[in-house]
């Protein structure tokens, strides 16, 4: 798991960066939506990868999550240019991405974490590591 995501981000990074680069067909555009959005998703999950795996609940969170952002990325390349009626002053782009990038995602990664932080955060023996790591007296 870890070594797949790391191969994934250090592959995807110059390729981002080259496609920012250069002008050419239209498939550039999906690409680097695809994967400007499974970049921060792979960040998250080598964050929240425990032994090299994720628990289970959390890869949900993050295939939900990768919806979400992907949907939201579609949008915004389906509805760039079109002559339709604005919502709430904005045209139909922005405000799918500003409700795909940051109003969904924000309470989806946030109460996901909430719901299973006694599962999947850190144990009694990870903090005690970090203690002892920084010099500090373990607690009673």
């Amino acid at each position: 798991m870890k070594r797949a995501g790391l191969v994934f981000l250090g592959l995807a990074a110059p390729v981002l960066v080259a496609v920012q680069l250069v002008s050419g067909p239209g498939w550039l555009g999906v690409l680097f939506a695809v994967l400007s959005v499974l970049f921060p998703v792979a960040l998250i999950s080598l964050g929240a990868a425990r032994g090299g795996r994720l628990a289970r609940p959390v890869a949900w969170i993050l295939v939900l999550l990768t919806l979400v952002l992907e949907g939201a990325a579609a949008g915004v390349l389906a509805l760039s240019g079109a002559l339709a009626p604005r919502i709430a002053g904005l045209p139909p782009a922005a405000v799918a991405e500003i409700a795909g990038v940051w109003l969904l995602p924000l309470p989806l990664v946030a109460l996901g974490y909430a719901f299973t932080f006694r599962r999947t955060g850190p144990t009694r023996e990870d903090l005690r590591r970090l203690r002892a790591r920084l010099g500090r007296s373990p607690e009673p």
